[in-house]
């Protein structure tokens, strides 16, 4: 059995900045050169277009890893590695890897998919493995063979994100008097198995007038204390209003459910 690394061209400075898992570059195989490394093309995690995975405080998500992978020998397995911490796999705080069930799309190439398992409980034990996570496909070809792909994969464990439902009162209102409207940002804490306050983040508050169309944003605030984001605007017609959060590179994207008010 010969083992082999590829490793990749782009930067880790470069992707790190993209958050993305993207493509390996090598030189196509020759056919008949068995000793030729397996590539990995289409790499793609949680089906998603920005290759994020929101986890929860307390369950387990399976999220998947897929990709296209070819050999001159055939490709006999597949399986995907993560690991967080420094790209030196010696000194990683976490780790985490999935078989994969492979589909033959010709004698050279598959289509391979693995389930993996972020859990709280197990894996995700501290709120410092949320962000940027490693990956490396590893590829078993028809001879034997096994093919490390290292250096240009990635994938982004964030912690989920919540909003409460946004409340404003007094409702109705007359037109012209200044209303308060507030909601809740939670995050999951993986440490404390619960939801916590998330403190010190900015919000929007967001105006959709009538029942339809697009929210504008009317103001930029930061969370107190206890999560809570509070403001007063004055009611000028119908409509609804609700806040929005954009995430973080550690925490997932979210927007409260609305409240409508009725304007007298």
């Amino acid at each position: 059995m010969r083992r082999r690394t590829t490793v990749a061209a782009a930067t880790a400075a470069a992707l790190s900045a993209a958050l993305a898992v993207t493509a390996l570059t090598v030189p196509a195989a020759v056919a008949g050169q068995s000793d030729s490394d397996s590539t990995f093309v289409n790499i793609g995690v949680n089906h998603d277009l920005d290759y994020t995975v929101g986890v929860e405080a307390t369950k387990k998500r399976v999220f998947s890893i897929s990709a296209t992978v070819s050999d001159p020998s055939g490709v006999k397995s597949v399986s995907f590695e993560l690991w967080h911490g420094a790209e030196d796999r010696t000194k990683v705080d976490g780790s985490m890897s999935g078989s994969a069930q492979c589909h033959t799309i010709n004698e050279l190439t598959s289509y391979c998919e693995a389930l993996v398992t972020a859990d709280p409980n197990v894996n995700l034990r501290g709120n410092a493995l949320a962000g940027l996570w490693y990956m490396a496909p590893v590829a078993v070809d028809g001879a034997g063979n096994v093919t490390r792909g290292e250096g240009a994969y990635f994938a982004v464990v964030k912690r989920q994100t919540y909003l409460s439902q946004t409340v404003v009162t007094p409702d109705p209102v007359k037109k012209g008097a200044n209303i308060t409207v507030k909601a809740q940002a939670t995050v999951a804490s993986w440490e404390q198995k619960k939801n916590a306050p998330l403190i010190g983040h900015q919000v929007l508050l967001q105006y959709r007038k009538g029942t339809s169309g697009p929210f504008v944003t009317l103001k930029k605030l930061k969370t107190d204390r206890n999560g809570w984001a509070t403001s007063t605007v004055k009611a000028t017609a119908d409509g609804s209003y609700r806040y929005d959060f954009a995430g973080t590179s550690l925490t997932t994207t979210t927007a409260s459910w609305t409240d409508y008010v009725d304007v007298k």
